[in-house]
């Protein structure tokens, strides 16, 4: 009976911690389903390639030859992802969730569009999974609540008249929601430090962002 209180506690630690997340977000982390791409037959990777060209737009699909090339260079290089994780970093290409480059597909899927994509995708997931086990580990210790964190961070300000560059933001504006109406707690990571830098200049309008040494 221990073991399962424990275990309910750690979901509902883990869905309170997700609540932080926007919807983006959330989907990245909780995208657990699907087979490796190794895993895949070459029936279920055609099928992933057809979605893929689908979500991106690209109308000319690859003929036999070609897909054999491309599902030989995904299970190479990208073995390790799910076929679920493949397809959601396409979806996400197609909503501008990557940038730029990984909508420039020029009406071709080859390998090299392939990988822009999946390393934009990687680069995103990894973000947000830091950014998950940072508040995870936050939330085990008293002194790191968002509010002890927006506490230090005006003292910080207030002693040297600075804005620091780096601080635990997403904790700092978690905190700023419950007392500054119109904030958004699903805002991007980027949104939420700009709004508490935004916050502090107006607070205090002598106070300078900090500039690293080069």
């Amino acid at each position: 009976m221990a073991g399962i209180t424990q275990k309910l506690m750690r979901q509902l630690a883990d869905s309170s911690i997700l609540k932080r997340f926007n919807t983006t977000e959330r989907s990245l982390l909780q995208n657990t389903e699907g087979k490796k791409i190794y895993d895949c037959t070459d029936g279920e990777l055609k099928q992933m390639l057809a979605y893929c060209c689908l979500m991106v737009g690209i109308d000319r699909p690859p003929g036999d030859d070609k897909k054999m090339v491309l599902i030989s260079f995904l299970r190479k290089y990208h073995g390790v992802l799910s076929n679920k994780q493949v397809a959601q970093a396409f979806e996400l290409a197609a909503a501008g969730e990557l940038g730029n480059d990984a909508q420039a597909h020029y009406n071709n899927i080859s390998p090299m569009y392939v990988s822009t994509v999946v390393r934009a995708y990687m680069q995103k997931l990894n973000g947000v999974k830091s950014r998950y086990e940072f508040k995870k580990k936050a939330d085990t210790a008293p002194v790191s609540s968002p509010e002890a964190y927006y506490k230090r961070l005006v003292k910080v300000t207030e002693e040297y008249n600075v804005i620091p560059v780096f601080w635990a933001w997403d904790d700092v504006y978690e905190y700023l929601c419950q007392v500054v109406s119109g904030l958004n707690l699903t805002a991007s990571a980027e949104e939420k430090k700009a709004s508490v830098i935004k916050y502090l200049r107006e607070k205090y309008p002598k106070a300078t962002l900090q500039v690293l040494n080069k």
